[in-house]
């Protein structure tokens, strides 16, 4: 075993709403990225039946409801993995883990960028095997010998930060499990032909990451940080239909802030020397709603390790255009440097402003 270095958290955030705990999910994962969170096991169950599915999901998901209450479909973030259904036979879990922790346990048969998810979810199938269940981890979930599935997961990675989401099937029915998704599934008490508990089978999971891991786990709550991107989330992703029914979301920064992007050239002109400084000024009394990232031409995602480079520079680039304010993802000015009262404007209300990169796009073609 690996003493891991630094401390893991067990979280335990109760909530009945499931939007909320998929809130939790993301925020949590975005914290660990930007190093305001620990590496953190969250557990949580749903008394709702639901589905969870990603935009990119090629399976069918069943749009009827199926044998007993109407089930919800909820939309993930992430970027491969099976949809999946909770009701209160599932312990649901998210992972979000810096992925150097991992590699000490790591084994060289694990296929690359699928290992570290492998990793993980051969810790819960040490859990299951105190239970005599035979299966086995795959990087999408854990599976029987018979080739049933028993857990199920979804994946999301950021730089070396990793968002493992999934469930356990405990008790729920079979019936509607196979019903729901076309596939061979299961659940532990099917498989141990005994009923069993959600809140004994959390226990073991937490055991099988502690002794694999060779660290006890925390239990703090949210930090600060996380409790306001939770509530952020909540309020303009996972409590809305857009993102559920369309997938629009809005551009967040990691730690639920504003985020003001500047686009400028390498070696900054006067323009933009000024413009950074007008930007400064503005924001200057917004610190803890603000954040301002430098985004020099030329030096590629890599000059900020902590968030991402907005995708419309990529645009902005290959048109000339800079420099260029961009506030949660929008380029809101342009090539002339705005007046200072209008930047400030712009940061405390964005809607107000519009997007203007296709008019750019236009005026550049």
């Amino acid at each position: 075993m690996v003493k891991s270095e630094g401390s893991w958290r067990l979280l335990d955030f109760d909530t009945p709403d499931p939007k909320m705990c998929l809130a939790v999910g993301e925020a949590i994962f975005r914290c660990r990225r930007a190093g305001l969170s620990p590496d953190t096991l969250y557990l949580w169950r749903t008394a709702k039946p639901i589905i969870l599915f990603y935009s990119g999901s090629g399976h069918e998901i069943l749009t009827q409801p199926i044998r007993g209450p109407k089930v919800e479909l909820l939309r993930v973030q992430s970027i491969a993995g099976n949809s999946f259904f909770c009701d209160s036979g599932n312990i649901n879990f998210s992972v979000a883990v810096d992925t150097r922790v991992l590699k000490p346990l790591l084994k060289k048969e694990y296929p690359p960028i699928l290992s570290e998810y492998q990793c993980l979810l051969d810790f819960v199938d040490s859990g299951l095997r105190t239970l005599n269940i035979q299966a086995k981890a795959e990087p999408d979930g854990i599976y029987t010998n018979a080739g049933k599935e028993i857990a199920t997961t979804q994946a999301a990675w950021l730089s070396d930060v990793l968002l493992l989401q999934g469930t356990i099937y405990v008790n729920s029915e079979v019936e509607n499990l196979e019903f729901a998704f076309k596939r061979a599934m299961t659940t532990l008490s099917t498989e141990l032909d005994k009923s069993i508990m959600p809140e004994e089978v959390a226990h073991i999971m937490v055991e099988g990451f502690e002794k694999r891991l060779n660290v006890p786990f925390g239990k703090p709550g949210l930090t600060d940080a996380e409790q306001k991107l939770t509530t952020k989330l909540y309020d303009t992703k996972y409590g809305t239909d857009k993102w559920h029914a369309e997938g629009k979301a809005p551009f967040l920064s990691l730690t639920g802030e504003t985020l003001v992007a500047l686009y400028v050239a390498n070696p900054p002109t006067s323009k933009c020397r000024q413009l950074i400084e007008m930007v400064n000024k503005a924001v200057s009394s917004l610190t803890d709603e603000v954040k301002v990232v430098i985004w020099r031409r030329g030096l590629g995602g890599q000059q900020q390790p902590v968030e991402a480079m907005p995708p419309v520079i990529a645009t902005l680039s290959k048109t000339n255009i800079l420099p260029a304010v961009i506030i949660n993802g929008e380029v809101k000015f342009a090539l002339e440097a705005p007046s200072e009262s209008d930047i400030g404007e712009a940061v405390r209300h964005p809607d107000k402003f519009p997007d203007i990169l296709g008019s750019l796009h236009g005026l550049r073609s």
